[in-house]
């Protein structure tokens, strides 16, 4: 059984208004919080994940639903084709990570526990975050911490990784960080989150190609809605955040001609942006950094 706390739960399924008779698309599976508080609403569910090990996880209880639930180790950007013909009710995509795949060593998704820095969501794809620090240039790195994790002192530490990786390669995320802590002592204090988390997570991001699958998994699961149908996105990254920003928000735009008329009214409309309350946060400080943004198909 998981130990994560899916996040921002009961907003989503406010959204996404579970019941019989209607079809509802988890592309983001994970821990299956989201996925059985659906299934237990009466709603139909055709679940993904592109980790195995969550559609193995989820194999221990998904009997019990019978039809009632779809499995496929696939990424949530497939989930139109794995829908069609059929038009979902409703989409949900979070893009966070469970507690358990947090917490497994073997995959180097966190700097608090000491495992291979692999960070694949995927073990059939062949880059690892470890060949990234170790032979990436210079430049390159630090184009990847300033524009995927914000990182201020973004050429300081791409310069340290590379002396760093000249006495050893980067093998274990006890490595990487080592580097970053060289850059921010614990000693000197830390005013926020530990650095290491936003670090961790543009790694993440590149190694897995995720706001190139999430661009595509927008789209499509936006157009595959019903009438009616809600396509809801949970974010944690910034970058995945204005990501869904920029594609809701042009998604839920009029067409106008060449002097300005509304040639088209848009065929869908955007919900208002929620964020957790402070008492989930406190039951669950991991959802501090959570968005929902949603989008419904007009009709």
């Amino acid at each position: 059984m998981s130990n994560h706390s899916p996040v921002l739960l009961t907003e989503a399924l406010a959204l996404l208004a579970p019941a019989p008779g209607r079809l509802l698309a988890d592309g983001t599976l994970g821990g299956g919080g989201h996925t059985r508080a659906m299934l237990a609403a009466g709603a139909t569910v055709v679940a993904t994940d592109w980790d195995a090990a969550a559609i193995a996880a989820a194999q221990t209880w998904a009997g019990a639903y019978g039809p009632q639930l779809t499995l496929h180790h696939a990424p949530y950007s497939s989930v139109p084709a794995l829908l069609a013909p059929r038009r979902p009710n409703g989409v949900l995509l979070d893009l966070g990570f469970s507690s358990d795949q947090l917490e497994d060593p073997m995959r180097g998704l966190s700097y608090h526990v000491a495992g291979p820095l692999d960070m694949r969501l995927d073990s059939t794809q062949r880059t690892t975050a470890a060949d990234i620090l170790n032979s990436w240039r210079e430049a390159d790195l630090a184009d990847l911490f300033y524009h995927q994790a914000e990182e201020p002192k973004a050429r300081p530490l791409a310069r340290a990784v590379v002396n760093a990786r000249k006495q050893r390669p980067y093998a274990i995320t006890t490595d990487l960080l080592s580097t970053i802590e060289a850059i921010y002592p614990p000693r000197m204090g830390l005013k926020r989150a530990h650095p290491a988390a936003r670090i961790f997570q543009a790694l993440r991001v590149v190694v897995n190609n995720e706001l190139a699958v999430l661009e595509q998994a927008l789209m499509g699961c936006a157009e595959a809605l019903a009438p009616g149908g809600t396509l809801a996105v949970i974010t944690f990254q910034p970058n995945e955040e204005r990501l869904v920003k920029k594609t809701f928000r042009a998604l839920g735009a009029d067409t106008l001609d060449a002097v300005g008329r509304v040639a088209a009214v848009a065929a869908f409309k955007q919900g208002k942006k929620i964020i957790p309350t402070d008492a989930e946060i406190a039951l669950n400080p991991r959802a501090r950094s959570a968005i929902l943004r949603s989008i419904t198909r007009v009709g």
